[in-house]
């Protein structure tokens, strides 16, 4: 705030609104910073706590009880899980049994294909010396080796949708028999560890679930003490309004001529700033008095740390590590279980879709032996007419036919051995058995999940209170070291409202006379004064002027 000049020169109330305004700085750039400090504090305090009532509730009577429960649940879906995972592995053992009978019924077809594409092309040689209907014979060889070709495109579809699940089937039953494997080194091993652990946790956790109430209860403590400083820091803003206020009213003072009655105003400024500088000390002292008092419970929070860190602490956790390590290593086996399960769902699913797709094509293939039989029925008809010329083309017709009736024979028994395949997919890709194995890997990972967030916890929440009591100590020492300026402000108070004291003494007190001009500064003063405080000051003033004082809310102030 800039000083008021008047003609140029610097005159005392100009010199005390600057004294002032230096105390008001302090007070600004001071105060705040102290506020964002605890409020810093204030949002980790907050952090702690929830985590701590979150930890506190984790491990109560029923909780931990359940903990023990889903750890033993655990156990008995461990023990359940080679069974199941057994007859998963049978499923994909039948399926990749179906797909080798069908490789075996498509590489019939493909021969009789094969075959029957070589009698086209004979059908077209010897069609050539017939002189009598050479072209109607290779017209009907065209048509056949046309079908043909259809059903040999058909075909290598089938055979590399069969490849590819032969991929899939090969992956599933080599990771399967590994994992079974493996399986045994877990079993029956870990479920009865479970079981014996499910006990040790209960007590455990009760140690831990003390240790979080204690913890929990300082730094509530604490958190009430910080809010309660920072709404004592008001006193700051209170007294940076309160010195804004002097400052206009030294203006106001100025503008004055009658030294009487600046006499009195310095009379009533200094009555406020004494007011001012009484309130700001107590409020001071009381936030320094709050402030020690948090540093004595913050280090309170320190000695907790021997309480979750020391050598009982450790002997009790101790089994507990020893457990999470063996569940680590057995969960690695329990996921690849239950990845290569899901993997087997998959190929169930994809087969079933497979065999849908691949009964639709085989369709096609057997259906294109009508036309064949059709066609070469028809040049046998036309070879009989023609007579003992056609004689071999009519041979060739026969075996064309007969092998028509094989690629039947080959796809019908492809079509039956989809049904197998489609029913065994079906078995695979079912959620019942799936959900077994897969309800035993989570099984496990929840109760390792369980114990070890209680283990984290126990040592994390209290190396995060431990750590946020230093913090708290380091907050509280910035604080202090912020607001050690009580000297300095209050001082600066005192010397000017002694030099306001100095100024109105060396005029006469005596308001007679001045009542007019002096209602309309003190209205002034008073519409400025928006504190409860400041009025009670101003009211007193006028009281002990003694002169009657127009009403300052129903006077506007001076000009």
């Amino acid at each position: 705030m800039d000083s008021a000049r008047m003609d140029g020169a610097s005159t005392p109330a100009e010199a005390l609104a600057e004294e002032l305004e230096g105390a008001r700085r302090v007070i600004e750039s001071h105060f705040l910073a102290a506020g964002d400090i605890l409020s810093q504090s204030i949002e980790g305090i907050d952090a702690l706590v929830g985590a701590l009532d979150k930890l506190t509730k984790a491990l109560d009577a029923d909780a931990v009880a359940k903990t023990a429960a889903d750890m033993r649940s655990a156990a008995k879906a461990l023990l359940g899980l080679s069974e199941n995972h057994g007859r998963r592995q049978n499923a994909v053992e039948r399926l990749g049994g179906h797909r080798e009978s069908l490789g075996r019924h498509v590489a019939d077809m493909r021969s009789s294909l094969a075959y029957m594409r070589a009698f086209t092309v004979n059908i077209k040689i010897v069609s050539s010396g017939i002189a009598e209907a050479g072209h109607t014979f290779k017209a009907f060889a065209q048509e056949i080796s046309d079908c043909i070709e259809s059903g040999r495109g058909e075909l290598r579809e089938v055979e590399e949708e069969i490849v590819s699940l032969q991929e899939g089937l090969s992956g599933a039953q080599n990771e399967g028999r590994r994992l079974a494997g493996q399986l045994d080194t877990l079993l029956p091993a870990l479920p009865n560890e479970l079981d014996q652990s499910a006990v040790r946790i209960v007590e455990h956790y009760r140690k831990v679930h003390k240790v979080a109430e204690d913890v929990a209860a300082i730094a509530r403590n604490i958190h009430m003490r910080v809010v309660r400083v920072l709404q004592a820091l008001q006193i700051g803003d209170t007294t940076r309004q309160r010195i804004e206020h002097v400052q206009d009213a030294l203006r106001d003072i100025m503008r004055s001529s009658d030294s009487r009655l600046a006499a009195l105003g310095y009379a009533l400024l200094d009555r406020e700033l004494q007011a001012s500088k009484l309130e700001f000390d107590t409020e001071l002292g009381a936030i320094e008095d709050a402030m020690a008092e948090m540093a004595d419970h913050s280090r309170d929070l320190l000695k907790l740390q021997d309480l979750a860190f020391g050598t009982e602490g450790k002997q009790s956790a101790g089994f507990l590590d020893e457990l999470l390590a063996r569940m680590e290593e057995a969960l690695v086996v329990v996921r690849d279980i239950e990845g290569a399960d899901s993997a087997a769902l998959a190929t169930g699913q994809r087969t079933a879709q497979a065999a849908e797709h691949l009964g639709t094509r085989i369709n096609a293939i057997q259906s294109l032996k009508n036309d064949v039989q059709y066609m070469a029925l028809n040049t046998t008809i036309k070879c009989a007419q023609i007579g003992e010329a056609a004689r071999p083309l009519s041979v060739i017709a026969i075996e064309l036919r007969d092998h028509g009736r094989h690629l039947e024979t080959a796809a019908a028994a492809g079509l039956s051995e989809l049904d197998g395949l489609t029913a065994a997919a079906g078995e695979l890709s079912s959620p019942g058995e799936g959900k077994n194995g897969l309800s035993a890997a989570e099984a496990l990972a929840f109760a390792a999940r369980v114990i070890r967030e209680g283990c984290e916890r126990a040592q994390s929440e209290t190396e995060v209170l431990v750590s946020k009591g230093e913090e708290v100590l380091s907050v509280l020492g910035k604080s202090v070291e912020t607001l050690a300026f009580q000297d300095e402000i209050g001082g600066t108070l005192e010397t000017v409202a002694g030099e306001l004291s100095s100024l109105a003494s060396r005029n006469p007190s005596d308001a007679q006379g001045l009542e007019d001009a002096l209602s309309r500064l003190l209205a002034g003063f008073y519409h400025r004064y928006t504190m409860r405080q400041e009025r009670e000051v101003h009211q007193a003033f006028v009281a002990w002027l003694g002169v009657p004082i127009a009403d300052p809310e129903q006077l506007a102030p001076a000009a």
